[in-house]
């Protein structure tokens, strides 16, 4: 199958999956003349695109529709969409998409049109390396009780001003208990080092997800939630809807509510070793059975592919 990508960067992601999976892919733009003749079976649609740009996007997906390419969108950012967000209902409701697919369901029906399509973990980035799991089960391998790497600049990110106050309150709760912390700013690592920092922290922290919105938490995990335990890391994060969906709580995942919460289970992790380890190599072969991009674009695919049966049927 070949996918055409209408997105305004690379999609690496993406198109290691497709490769990985024996399919090809195209980038188009707005000309509906190169989106019909790339022989596309269907066009991924960027969803910010989509909102920036809803009168090309309009002319374009009835092109499409016309010319029998299904019309594909992958939403990561819900409910953290601006002040456009009120167009996705009416988007819905006018089947300008054949399929939304999306990482979180808050406020959604699954079914229809609506494909649910949570993050990933992207192995050509984040993954175990030369690291093994038995290296992991050394309690002397660790050299640093609890990490976080992500967005930490929430004068110019104000979505991640709760993590950053959280973390901050939290890194004085550690050093009152004398438990080692890394607060990492992930932009300034390179995928090695992040690998290397998760390898090496007996707990891995998730706090807040860029599409949170103005106290409005996301259903939807983070990327670094697949990532994490795909480089054999143990996960501790917060409360997600879509967090038992993925993973068995308890025996793949662990979740706090609040900060209290949070400091009580990093107490009582960083003294239960083997428990931890348990719990991060289950939640490591989840990943990898389930939870990749490959994965992710097989799931789409099969949706085009139904899209185009029933589409030849009416005909």
């Amino acid at each position: 199958m070949k996918l055409a990508l209408h997105h305004r960067h690379r999609q690496e992601r993406i198109e290691e999956a497709l490769q990985e999976l024996g399919h090809t892919f195209v980038y188009v733009k707005w000309d509906a003349g190169e989106a019909i003749g790339s022989g596309a079976d269907a066009v991924l649609f960027e969803f910010k695109n989509i909102l920036k740009e809803e009168l090309k996007f309009l002319a374009l997906s009835r092109r499409l529709r016309k010319a029998g390419i299904p019309v594909a969108t992958w939403c990561l950012d819900l409910p953290n969409i601006g002040a456009r967000k009120w167009k996705l209902p009416l988007l819905l409701k006018a089947g300008l998409v054949d399929i939304f697919a999306t990482h979180s369901l808050q406020g959604l029906p699954e079914g229809g049109r609506v494909l649910y399509l949570p993050n990933a973990a992207w192995l050509c980035s984040y993954n175990q390396g030369s690291v093994t799991l038995e290296d992991l089960r050394d309690p002397a391998w660790y050299t640093v009780d609890v990490s976080f790497a992500g967005n930490i600049d929430s004068e110019r990110y104000p979505e991640h001003r709760h993590r950053t106050d959280f973390l901050k309150t939290l890194a004085s709760l550690l050093r009152g208990a004398g438990i080692t912390y890394r607060f990492e700013d992930s932009r300034h690592m390179s995928f090695r080092e992040q690998v290397g920092l998760i390898q090496r922290s007996r707990i891995n922290l998730n706090i807040g997800c860029a599409a949170d919105r103005c106290g409005e938490k996301s259903w939807g995990l983070a990327e670094r939630c697949y990532g994490i335990p795909a480089c054999g890391g143990f996960l501790l994060s917060d409360e997600r809807v879509h967090g038992r969906d993925a993973f068995v709580e308890g025996e793949e995942i662990v979740m706090f509510g609040d900060i209290d919460d949070c400091f009580r289970k990093i107490l009582y992790y960083t003294q239960a070793h083997d428990e931890r380890r348990k719990i991060a190599e289950n939640a490591h072969r989840r990943v990898l059975q389930e939870h990749t991009y490959a994965r992710r674009m097989e799931r789409l695919l099969t949706a085009v592919q139904r899209v185009k049966e029933q589409r030849g049927s009416r005909i």
